[in-house]
């Protein structure tokens, strides 16, 4: 008993000596290495602030036509919904200086154009008739030289019905082809029947099907050699039209005559 009447004294001692009530606890006016360190660990677990990522010119410029258009857009609502004279004419002051800058756009556009040949594209595709004109007797040539040429390892598939009026309109052309380019031309009739410009054609021995033919007349390339199957189109076409599909289908890759 003495000794703890001893222990509590030296502690009340302490306390008076100490003027705060425990050592051990954080007090900011007082330093001590136990406040530091709860300092230093709210500090580690507060997040650290990531500085705001500028914004990049294209950021800005899309910002900044957003912001023009949707004050123009405002000036034409309240024009519409409160049609006086200062109101039209706030937005025709506002619609006139954004066609200024589309037709600013537009002009240095075609200035750059006319400068850097490899990006026009009426070089590739000429919109005036003699460039047209031009264009399309090359690429005539090309297509009569790569019908004769496709001769010796293609020929056309021309799928139909005897009692097809369609089918009837399309064999004088397909029989025509065959005799100016001597590609060869193999009826095949889905009835059995056939015409009179292919009187004993082929039975359909399954190629429809595979071919998922829902209409007739159908002109199909094929290749003798690979077997490759090449769909020209359904329907009445004339001969420009299958020599130029052919031409397309055997010599481009897509989007190159674009």
């Amino acid at each position: 008993m003495a000794l703890l009447a001893v222990l509590l004294c030296s502690s009340a001692q302490a306390r008076e000596a100490l003027d705060y009530p425990s050592s051990w606890q954080c007090d900011e006016a007082r330093f001590h290495w136990y406040c530091d360190l709860a300092e230093e660990e709210a500090a580690e677990a507060s997040p650290k602030k990531t500085p705001d990522r500028a914004e990049s010119e294209g950021e800005r410029a899309v910002d900044a036509l957003k912001k023009l258009r949707e004050e123009v857009e405002q000036k034409r609502a309240i024009a519409i919904l409160k049609p006086t004279s200062e109101n039209l004419k706030t937005y025709i002051v506002a619609q006139e200086a954004l066609m200024d800058r589309a037709s600013l756009f537009s002009d240095v556009w075609r200035r750059v154009v006319w400068a850097n040949p490899e990006i026009n594209y009426q070089l590739r595709n000429p919109s005036n008739n003699a460039a047209i004109q031009v264009r399309d007797s090359q690429r005539n040539r090309r297509e009569t030289d790569t019908m004769a040429a496709l001769a010796k390892e293609w020929g056309l598939f021309f799928i139909f019905r005897s009692d097809c009026p369609y089918c009837h309109r399309l064999a004088p052309t397909l029989k025509l082809l065959s005799e100016q380019y001597g590609i060869t031309v193999f009826p095949v009739s889905l009835d059995g029947g056939g015409l009179p410009d292919y009187p004993r054609p082929a039975k359909d021995n399954g190629m429809a099907g595979a071919l998922g033919v829902s209409v007739v007349p159908l002109v199909v390339l094929g290749n003798v050699k690979d077997r490759r199957l090449l769909p020209i189109g359904s329907g009445v076409l004339s001969a420009q039209e299958i020599v130029e599909r052919i031409y397309i289908l055997t010599q481009t890759k897509p989007g190159e005559l674009y």
